[in-house]
Parts: C-alpha cells; sequence; structure tokens
C-alpha cells in the first residue's frame, strides 16, 4: 500500500514551507529514515526523511513551491508496487523531461529521465530566488564547482552594477518582503497588539563584569578556542536569575499561563534575511566555556541559514543585545508567548554616583519588556533586581565552569 509523503509540521508556529531541492528522483529507491527532499520554513533549511523504506513515486510539486503544512508532496510504494487507481487520478499530469509512469502493461514506477541539476548549497538556492540570479548559468567556487552563497551575493553585485534603475524609479520602489521578515513583521504585529507590554529599565555598575570577561578570555579561550562575550554572560546571569524567579520563565497559551520546566534563553542574532533567535536550551546547566561555544555555532549557523527547527524551537526567554552598536537603550518587543525579553545597549563609560561620590565607570542600561497578562510590576521588579545584582557582582555566579 502507498505511504503518503506529506509535508511535515516541525515546528509550532510552521504553517507552510517551500521546496529547496528534491534529493531524490521518482522511481529512487529510498530507506526508511534516509532525507528525500529540502525545505525551507520561516526559520531554516532542514531536510526531510523518508517515513518508510520503498520506491519514491511522482513528485507532486516542482522545487519552489510553497505549500501549507500536511499537503501530499509524494507517495513511496513497495518495491513493485503499482500505483493504486485514486494516485493516478490524483497526480499532475506527465511532464515533458520524461515519463513518471508507464501505464502500458505492468502500471508500475519507472526512473524519470532527468536531465542533471548544478550543485548548489540549500543558501545559495534560496538567495538566488531573493535576489533573482538564475543559478544554473553560475559557476560554483566551492567543494566540485558547487555554487555557493557567495557566488550568488557576487553575481547579483554585479548586475545592480551594471544595470542600475534611475534615481527617480529607485525611490519609488517597494521592496518586497521575503517570507522570513514578513512573518517577523507578523508576530511582532500580533506581540505588540496583543501582549500589554510594559517596561522597566536600569543602569548598572558593568565593572566588574568587564574585569570577569577579561579575566577569563584566556583560560576559555585556550580551551575551546572560543573568546567568550559579554552576550555569554549575559545568557548566564540571565539563566540563574530565571532559576530563581521562574515565575518569569513561562508563556501565555490558551489564556493561561504555562510555567516551563526548562530555562531555554533565546540570544536575537541580526542577520542579512532578518531577526533570527536561536536557542541555548537548559542554559542554567551550562558553564561560561559551553555558552561561548555553543553562541560561536548557533551565530555561524543563524547567519548561514543552515540553524535546525530544534535550535529554534523551545525558548522560554530572550535577549537582545545591541551592545556592539552605538545604542545606549532601547524597548524590545516581546517574543511571543514569552513573557518578557531583556534589551541590553552597550556598555559605555558613564557617571555615576558610588558611595556619595561622583565617579566614571563602565555601565549597561538594560530594559525589561513585560507582559502584564504573566507578571506584574513587582514580579518584574524583582527579576530585573536580581540581574542587576549579578552584573554588579559577576562572582556570585553559579556554575560557572
Amino acid at each position: 500500500m502507498a505511504t503518503e509523503l506529506i509535508l511535515p509540521k516541525l515546528g509550532l508556529t510552521m504553517e507552510e514551507a517551500t521546496i529547496v531541492r528534491w534529493l531524490k528522483r521518482e522511481g529512487d529507491l529510498v530507506a526508511i529514515g534516509e532525507a528525500i527532499l529540502e525545505i525551507e520554513t520561516d526559520k531554516s533549511t532542514v531536510e526531510v526523511d523518508s517515513p518508510t523504506s520503498g520506491v519514491l513515486g511522482r513528485l507532486l510539486y516542482p522545487e519552489g513551491t510553497t505549500l501549507p503544512v500536511g499537503k501530499i508532496i509524494s507517495h513511496i510504494m513497495a518495491s513493485g508496487e503499482a500505483f493504486p487507481p485514486e494516485i493516478l487520478l490524483s497526480a499532475p499530469p506527465d511532464r515533458d523531461e520524461g515519463k513518471v509512469i508507464d501505464r502500458g502493461q505492468s502500471n508500475l514506477i519507472e526512473r524519470r529521465d532527468l536531465s542533471p541539476r548544478i550543485m548548489a548549497s540549500p543558501v545559495a538556492r534560496r538567495v538566488a530566488r531573493e535576489l533573482g540570479v538564475d543559478i544554473n548559468q553560475l559557476e560554483g567556487t566551492g567543494p566540485q564547482g558547487r555554487v555557493m552563497e557567495e557566488d550568488v551575493r557576487r553575481t547579483a553585485k554585479k548586475v545592480l552594477t551594471f544595470e542600475k534603475p534611475p534615481m527617480e524609479s529607485r525611490i519609488s520602489e517597494t521592496r518586497q518582503l521575503d517570507k522570513l521578515r514578513r512573518l517577523t513583521a507578523e508576530r511582532m504585529v500580533q506581540s505588540f497588539a496583543s501582549a500589554p507590554h510594559f517596561y522597566l529599565t536600569v543602569e548598572t555598575d558593568a565593572s566588574l563584569l568587564v574585569k570577569m570577561r577579561e579575566g577569563l578570555i584566556a583560560a576559555i579561550e585556550s580551551k575551546t578556542g572560543i573568546r567568550p562575550t559579554i552576550s555569554d554572560l549575559l545568557v548566564k546571569i540571565t539563566a540563574q536569575v530565571l532559576e530563581e524567579h521562574p515565575e518569569v520563565n513561562a508563556l501565555w497559551e490558551n489564556g493561561g499561563i504555562r510555567n516551563l520546566p526548562e530555562i531555554n534563553v533565546g540570544l536575537a542574532v541580526a542577520t542579512e534575511r532578518g531577526l533570527i533567535v536561536p536557542v541555548f536550551h537548559r542554559a542554567n546547566r551550562q558553564s561560561l566555556a559551553e555558552i561561548a561555544v555553543r553562541r560561536q555555532t548557533l551565530v555561524e549557523k543563524a547567519r548561514t541559514g543552515t540553524l535546525t527547527l530544534l535550535e529554534l524551537e523551545g525558548g522560554s526567554f530572550t535577549i537582545t543585545n545591541l551592545g556592539a552598536y552605538a545604542v545606549d537603550q532601547f524597548n524590545a518587543i516581546i517574543n511571543p508567548p514569552q513573557a518578557a525579553i531583556l534589551a541590553v545597549g552597550r556598555i559605555k563609560e558613564r557617571p555615576i554616583v558610588v558611595s556619595g561620590e561622583l565617579t566614571v565607570r563602565p555601565t549597561i542600561i538594560a530594559t525589561l519588556s513585560v507582559d502584564h497578562r504573566i507578571l506584574d510590576g513587582a514580579e518584574a521588579a524583582l527579576f530585573l533586581d536580581r540581574f542587576v545584582a549579578l552584573v554588579e557582582a559577576p562572582y556570585l555566579i553559579t556554575t560557572l565552569w
């Protein structure tokens, strides 16, 4: 009996996906758990595995097609098994590139006679679609001539250089959002419209935090090859504060509050495609060195579009850090359905009063955006008080190593 190959729902918020590349051809033998195709969700590009062993049937949709989850995209037959009549009737007509099903004597699946496809990474194919570049015309610089993202962007840049439109048309041009930016925009509008936000802001002395990082650089870098950052320390501190204040580690769900057993801290990462929030799962159980290694891996994968759904799902709290820019303070929109998000500005020398005397020290301005349905002002203030205490006295961080 034919097994349906459906477009799977790989995350709670996933509603549709785009077929990036078929990894198998019609008539190919496939094993259970073997990758059949690559799909692009709103967050990353992932592989879809075969639910059973058999022969891959007609590919019902070509690459580049966007479909809702649950859609049947092919069938998997037992070796030598014929297509049932209902599948034959529902399948699209044969295409010009060759027959898919032999309806003559045996009605068995035949292998398509496909012309060779150019080798290209999933990211390169996605970027080519976004920039309007014909990937089949490119010469790849990757292994075995594989077209990489850099090859696509280099070609697109040349086209823009020689075909720059007049100033008038560029001014009036409306730029269409890609899938990630569109869905991010929709989620932020939904969050801001439905969650009653309130904000708490503090300025905290970061002198000891800066000194601690500087003192740990050599030890952690020699052990892992990674230099720890302020963001790593913020993830570690936030995870500990969430452990001590579990009421903040919660979601708004079905008209009620769901407290979460795991502390999974998301860190917002700016990419060329838009904002991505990879997740440090069980961050409270990780050492600073482990967080530093994980952060570098997640950031690199976010910027190359290779994050898995597991690395993007399950966040219980989010940090957004604009410390790398000339931003002192900002308010962030909550990442739904989470209870809060912490927005952190740059560390900067500022005048503060210490022991009754005016002095200059490096400080951080942090703003906590809170969903008032989940937390009240006092609960949020207690969370922020403890955050300040650990920033100003980072030697109180537990499980640092």
